[in-house]
């Protein structure tokens, strides 16, 4: 029987833990998650306390197969999953389904912020049991986004459609911030405004001239709205006398921030370094699980998931000590510097630091890769600098002013300039290298004048400008948002950010946050009819709830009754609100007899629309008793607008009925779509194409697939011929030609203005899209065991692994592969998710 069992997330922080524990120690992993909510059904007993039933993960049985057999063998076993809720909840889950095999053994909790020896052995030596408060606010959390989800994403399919895949109960929130931002965006109305900017010099002094800005008129903020009063103040500055009317010389002092915490890592590698939150979380977890440092892998950073700015106290020590020897002692702060967190922080982790301070970023460089060393260096300086010395300033100030007598108003110019005495903590960011050490020198970047002393006007700039709406966000200013109103925690940030992307509720381009149609569709229709739901105030208000049943302040049965109370109410409100009045729905059919003359149906290449069909349908339902969805109602609605000019009691019906606003919305958007058909002429647009095609200088040469041979060339020239002799091309054969200019767009000069004007994708997005792929095809190479081969009819056959490595095998190639053969790859990858490791997380990043 062997002494310990150690039971982690993942292989990675396996390997690294092995190294420090001795041979009695076995160590495993649980590659994550092992069990959950059920995932076609609700799986929570609403009607007794809220009892959820967990289900084994897909692809874990064998997992836990393999962890019984061990806990048979172990006198103890050590539970060392994450230190936060859904580490602990991991160990929770793992408790309950090892116990039952693991009668003889003894389970310890053991918990530690950085993966280093010192750490690792005194966890070891002061085992815990599990925290059930920890547990049930994530057993809340879950079963909280679980009601939500199932009772909420519904309604959506019935309003919009099943586009609108699902409705998060925080994810929709940071939707809202998206949407209403863009709504800002639209609405804003720019300012005029003008800034003044006067070259000046002492007299006699030509050389040391200096740049001030027009700061007050009369003592007043500068409001100058339009060119008449802009020219009137230029006119009048340019021929004024001008003195020095004050110098001042005022010292500042600049404390560095804190450490980081989850919120600002993500929100300066975003700034910094243009990562993703999601992406800076994957780098960040590489750190701290462990790096392969030439003799064997080392955590090299603590616990990336915290929102604590605590320091240990031997951290501490270690720092000053780096600090002293690598930059003097008055690079120490007097005080240490003290850092407080927010009031929902859990003060028992620690913030974001590197492990070993002595490991300096030019000594990692050897055996990290690129965005690892950015990240490490980005943790190691602000950390350093959290604990250094701050910075002294001399803010120097100048200003200027014109005569009495020479101008109907006083103007003010001002300039200033900020000079360093002592870099403190700068010195580490390398923004000042050479602290100033007397004071003649800190002065020097602007002229030495005295109170009275004339300046002559050498030059004077008036500029036009605008005033500008506000940003749209990119991933960390939404994170800062979303931390701002005390909505999300650590561990859910980067999930928020990346699940509205994948949904398709959002776009990211040039690294801004948009709304889609869908998005903006679908934050309408929550926000219209499940305002309180999706409030801010409320969503912030239920993660302080959770935060209160994490420290053992309130039951979290009782908080899911609160909670629940409220929703079903609201949730009952819509369905109610939605249901069509069938009187109505009887008035509208009733326009419809059985010989009545229809349109012929319609196809855009996807779906055909068939009234005759639409509306017998109704009936049918209507006659066997049961009711229509709204969605039914407003399509019906639709219908009845198209064959306006056939129902001569169609204006009747609409006052009878109290619908002219919903018939309006319908008309407005019925004349929107048919103007946008009318703007663009398809032939002239293959035509620009065609044009833009022609700069293609290198086509791919032919393939050959089967008896068919696909040349790129030869097929553009065929449709090239065809437009120019006045011929009408396909559908097919226009998107063909879209295809081709997606294709080879880096050849095409113009690509940027048709991609805006044909709506195709940026370069970002085919980016984005072809990372995917490469996630797909990183997948299946987890694949092992493959389908023997099928016969498909008499002549055919079908080899899974031979299709699978030829898609592959083509995109390495390319580059690129097809939608249809994207999905291809994505239905293998789901028929074959017991093999693939962490399957259930990299199919959530993934949409899958």
């Amino acid at each position: 029987m062997s002494d310990g069992l150690v039971i982690v997330e993942s292989p990675a922080k396996a390997r690294t833990i092995n190294r420090i524990l001795d041979s009695s120690y076995s160590v495993q992993s649980s590659m994550g998650h092992i069990r959950d909510l059920p995932e076609k059904s609700l799986g929570v007993d609403l009607e007794n306390d809220f009892t959820p039933t967990y289900q084994v993960n897909k692809g874990r049985k064998n997992i836990i197969g393999s962890l019984n057999e061990a806990v048979k063998k172990a006198k103890n076993v050590y539970l060392a999953t994450d230190p936060d809720r859904e580490g602990e909840a991991i160990a929770w889950h793992l408790f309950e389904l090892l116990k039952k095999k693991g009668k003889s053994a003894e389970f310890h909790r053991v918990t530690f912020h950085e993966i280093t020896k010192q750490a690792v052995l005194n966890a070891f030596k002061h085992p815990e049991k599990l925290d059930m408060d920890r547990v049930n606010a994530q057993q809340a959390r879950r079963i909280l986004d679980r009601i939500v989800g199932y009772q909420v994403s519904p309604l959506l399919w019935k309003q919009i459609d099943r586009s609108a895949r699902s409705a998060g109960r925080v994810q929709s929130v940071a939707l809202r911030l998206i949407c209403e931002r863009e709504v800002k965006i639209r609405g804003f109305v720019p300012v005029e405004y003008w800034v003044f900017t006067a070259l000046f010099y002492k007299i006699n002094h030509k050389d040391d001239s200096f740049s001030a800005k027009l700061h007050a008129i009369d003592d007043a903020k500068v409001e100058i709205d339009n060119e008449k009063d802009a020219l009137f103040i230029y006119d009048e500055v340019l021929k004024a006398d001008y003195i020095v009317d004050n110098v001042a010389q005022k010292p500042k002092t600049k404390r560095p921030g804190p450490p980081f915490i989850t919120s600002t890592l993500q929100q300066a590698a975003g700034s910094n370094l243009r990562f993703g939150a999601n992406r800076t979380m994957i780098i960040a977890q590489q750190l701290y699980e462990g790096i392969d440092t030439g003799s064997g892998p080392v955590g090299l950073i603590t616990y990336m998931r915290t929102d604590s700015v605590n320091v240990a106290e031997e951290a501490k020590k270690n720092a000053k000590e780096f600090i002293i020897k690598e930059f003097g002692e008055k690079f120490v702060p007097a005080k240490p510097n003290f850092y407080k967190s927010k009031q929902s922080a859990q003060e028992a982790h620690e913030a974001i630091r590197p492990t070993d301070i002595s490991l300096t970023p030019d000594m990692a460089a050897k055996f990290l890769d690129r965005d690892q060393l950015r990240l490490y260096k980005l943790i190691w300086n602000r950390f350093m600098a959290s604990q250094m010395a701050p910075a002294k300033l001399i803010q120097h100030t100048i200003d200027i002013v014109n005569k009495p007598g020479t101008c109907s108003k006083k103007y003010l110019f001002r300039a200033t300039a900020t000079i360093t005495q002592f870099p403190g903590y700068m010195r580490v960011y390398n923004l000042e290298d050479i602290a100033v050490e007397n004071a003649e020198s800190i002065i020097s970047k602007l002229p030495e004048m005295f109170k009275g002393d004339q300046c002559i006007l050498d030059n004077l700039d008036k500029v036009q400008k605008f005033t500008e709406p506000p940003p749209r966000f990119t991933e960390a200013t939404l994170v800062r948002e979303l931390e701002g109103n005390g909505i999300g925690r650590p561990s859910t940030y980067a999930a928020i950010v990346n699940t509205i992307q994948i949904r398709k509720y959002v776009d990211k381009e040039k690294g801004k946050l948009s709304p889609t149609s869908l998005g903006e569709t679908v934050s309408t229709y929550l926000t219209k009819n499940l305002n309180d739901l999706f409030a801010v105030e409320f969503t912030a208000e239920m993660e302080g709830e959770l935060d209160a049943v994490e420290q053992g302040k309130v039951e979290w049965q009782d908080m899911l009754e609160s909670f629940y109370k409220k929703f079903s109410s609201w949730v009952g409100e819509v369905d109610s609100k939605n249901v069509p009045d069938l009187s109505n729905v009887h008035t509208i059919l009733n326009l419809f007899p059985d010989d009545f003359q229809w349109k012929e149906p319609t196809s855009n290449g996807v779906r055909t629309y068939d009234d005759k069909k639409f509306v017998t349908s109704l009936k049918k339902q209507i006659d066997s008793g049961k009711k229509i969805s709204d969605k039914q109602w407003q399509a019906l609605l639709n219908v009845f607008v198209s064959y306006e000019e056939k129902l001569p009691e169609f204006s009747n019906i609409v006052t009878e009925l109290e619908i002219s606003e919903t018939i309006g919305e319908i008309k407005e958007r019925r004349s929107e779509k048919i103007a946008n058909l009318k703007a663009i002429d398809p032939d002239d647009i293959s035509l620009r194409i065609c044009k833009s095609l022609s700069d293609v200088k290198n086509w791919e040469e032919p393939v050959k697939k089967g008896n068919r041979t696909f040349d790129d060339k030869k097929f553009f020239n065929s449709l090239n011929t065809q437009l120019n002799n006045g011929k009408v091309l396909s559908a097919a054969q226009s998107n063909a030609l879209k295809n081709l200019l997606l294709k080879y767009r880096s050849q095409v000069a113009n690509y940027d203005d048709l991609q805006s004007e044909l709506d195709l994708p940026s370069e970002e997005e085919v980016n984005k899209v072809k990372e995917e792929i490469a996630s797909l095809v990183e997948l299946v190479s987890e694949i092992t065991d493959w389908k023997v081969v099928e016969k498909k009819g008499k002549s055919r056959s079908f080899d899974q692994q031979k299709f699978v490595d030829s898609l592959c095998g083509q995109f390495k190639q390319k580059g690129r592969l097809s939608e249809k053969q994207v999905n291809s790859l994505k239905k293998v990858i789901r028929s074959k998710k017991d093999q693939i490791q962490n399957y259930e997380e990299k199919a959530e990043k993934l949409g899958l």
